[in-house]
């Protein structure tokens, strides 16, 4: 009886000894990730996270929302996210500056901004000597607004003062309440604006048509270190795009639960994203869309001519081997 004992002791040890290693190596690889506030600009994000893609390749994501632009670099560059979704201007702004950072994907391809204003805003010319709201005074959404009101004849600071107010609700209400005179908003907010009767003075794409807002950044050293798990990331994200162009009911059913707005306005957003090509269909980063965004760099002075190789703030070796491993 003892010899059997002896037996199965040894067999349960060697069992316990092949298992836990396994079960370590299946063990989920976690990501935390930096994003500025609940958008559609991060809907890749949301839809890779409703549909299991980041499960599939064994990522355990963890999406922090910082609430504030200006912080979304810091903690990337201290390593408490390892990766952010924020703008390419701020990233090139940070690198030029000496930090360590890589473009390794797009988010949001193209402008997604209209400008509106309360009701007794009528036209651009309403607008010399009011307050407008903004999420921040050198943002990318507010570069591309002052491009706006400039071609309309408004130069900043001289014809309009700045409030930085943070969150696009916040906007949104500011101008029902009369505290601000206009704000940038983005879809789904844009089409509650409409039915509050503000007042629409346009698209930011018409005066910027290319602009490369959102994109996803890292840490170089954590892209080579880590590379096979930034590339499994990116192949989520990658099956996400391909989802949001191929399902509409689906992804409206995402926007609906992330946004908590109703399908009417989930619908209008997915349809006002997918035309304006703002999310890609395969990771990209829309060149011209990064040639404005350098452009503009130089016109506000952290860029100087001849400006860099793109290849100085991008990487997309880590998105073509997700593209090639993509099953």
């Amino acid at each position: 009886m003892a010899h059997w004992k002896l037996v199965l002791l040894t067999l349960y040890l060697a069992t316990a000894a092949v298992v836990a290693p396994l079960r370590a190596q299946t063990a989920p690889d976690k990501i935390t990730l930096g994003t500025i506030t609940l958008s559609l600009n991060n809907l890749p994000i949301y839809v890779a996270q409703e549909k299991g893609f980041f499960t599939k390749e064994n990522i355990f994501l963890e999406a922090v929302v910082l609430n504030a632009s200006t912080l979304a670099i810091p903690v990337l560059i201290a390593g408490s996210t390892q990766v952010s979704a924020s703008s390419a201007m701020t990233t090139i702004r940070a690198v030029e500056k000496g930090a360590p950072l890589k473009i390794v994907g797009g988010l949001t391809n193209a402008p997604v901004y209209d400008l509106y204003a309360n009701p007794k805003i009528k036209s651009f010319k309403d607008l010399k000597g009011a307050t407008i709201g903004v999420s921040g005074l050198i943002t990318s959404d507010t570069v591309i607004m002052k491009e706006m009101l400039k071609a309309n004849g408004l130069e900043y600071p001289r014809d309009y003062t700045l409030r930085v107010m943070g969150s696009m609700p916040d906007r949104f209400l500011a101008m029902q309440t009369g505290n601000i005179a206009a704000a940038i908003l983005s879809p789904p907010y844009t089409f509650g604006a409409d039915d509050a009767g503000l007042v629409n003075l346009g698209a930011t794409a018409k005066y910027t048509p290319n602009f490369v807002q959102t994109v996803f950044n890292v840490r170089a050293d954590f892209a080579q270190e880590k590379k096979a798990l930034l590339v499994r990331f990116l192949r989520a994200i990658l099956r996400a795009d391909q989802w949001i162009h191929n399902q509409k009911e689906d992804t409206v059913r995402i926007i609906v639960k992330r946004l908590k707005y109703n399908e009417k306005y989930s619908e209008a957003s997915w349809r006002y994203y997918i035309n304006a090509n703002a999310i890609p269909k395969d990771g990209e980063i829309n060149p011209k869309g990064m040639d404005k965004v350098m452009q503009l760099l130089v016109e506000d002075g952290t860029l100087v001519q001849p400006v860099p190789k793109s290849d100085k703030y991008v990487d997309m070796s880590y998105l073509a081997e997700a593209r090639r491993t993509l099953q």
